[in-house]
């Protein structure tokens, strides 16, 4: 049985991304471009995993979650967020607000895959890892003339 993701970010590059990585891995993804549609996704279909960014418009992670945490029908929702600002305050504010993980942008897929196969065993990393994108913080340079 897949499991069902909701992605959360603002960058649509980076949905997109990620959405091919995990439907690789026998997921179903659903994407949102901001804090605020994804708190009507929740509303409107069961999710297994929320991975969500912090910085966007409209409303941060941060604002996600604490409104998330108001929601009195909301399901226990693990939630993994990525974010490209990472440090002190944000990982204590952010474990504070339940976040099963907090990693830093740009992140490792193999690591974010691990995580949501811990999440989500049956369903991501069945595949081997050999399906995983280069490191988007190395610089690209073109091959010399």
């Amino acid at each position: 049985m897949s499991k069902n993701i909701l992605i959360i970010d603002d960058d649509e590059m980076s949905r997109g991304l990620l959405r091919l990585v995990l439907e690789y891995d026998g997921c179903q993804c659903v994407e949102a471009e901001n804090g605020t549609r994804g708190l009507t996704l929740l509303e409107s279909k069961p999710f297994d995993v929320v991975i969500l960014d912090n910085a966007m418009p409209v409303m941060t992670g941060m604002e996600f979650l604490d409104r998330l945490r108001h929601i009195s029908h909301k399901p226990d929702i693990p939630i993994i967020m990525v974010t490209g600002f990472l440090n002190a305050l944000i990982r204590e504010n952010a474990t504070r607000l339940g976040v099963y993980a907090i990693i830093g942008k740009p992140y490792d897929f193999g690591e974010l895959r691990t995580i949501v196969a811990q999440l989500c065993p049956s369903a991501a990393a069945t595949q081997p890892h050999s399906f995983i994108p280069i490191n988007m913080s190395q610089a690209y340079s073109p091959p010399p003339t």
